[in-house]
């Protein structure tokens, strides 16, 4: 009997506890989404594809751009990136759209965001999106 009465007060523990936990986490989101007012930023990621979703948060040029840079550069480039800051969230963001290319000091590409376009010594253009968002070539590099 002093079993059953245990248990007994153990599951209605439980049950509060389980019922405060879900009000408090219905109380965040509420506030999440009303309050700091990002309900037309969760409205507007509602109906998008994955690429939408993705264009959305990191940028349509910036996300046009690294949709470019994937599809021109050879398996495994490595590249450098200028036209961002460092250590920006957008220069995360291209890091991570860019894998399995690897960002390095002697990258063989040169990825040119916001850019106007420069003649530099030893590159050439291989692949322009539009005036500002190109990829220059390392010559030296050239037969690898």
């Amino acid at each position: 009997m002093l079993l059953y009465k245990s248990l007994h007060m153990k599951n209605k523990i439980f049950k509060l506890v389980f019922t405060v936990w879900v009000i408090i986490w219905i109380f965040l989101l509420i506030r999440e989404m009303f309050a700091k007012g990002n309900i037309r930023e969760y409205n507007a990621l509602l109906h998008r594809s994955l690429d939408g979703k993705r264009a959305y948060v990191t940028g349509d040029r910036l996300y046009e751009f690294l949709s470019f840079c994937n599809a021109e550069l050879p398996e495994g480039a490595k590249y450098m990136f200028f036209g961002l800051e460092e250590d920006s969230h957008d220069k995360r963001r291209a890091t991570y759209y860019l894998y399995p290319h690897l960002e390095a000091e002697e990258a063989d590409f040169l990825l040119m965001f916001n850019e106007p376009i420069l003649s530099r010594t030893g590159y050439e253009i291989i692949s322009k999106l539009d005036d500002t968002r190109y990829i220059l070539k390392d010559l030296k590099r050239r037969g690898r």
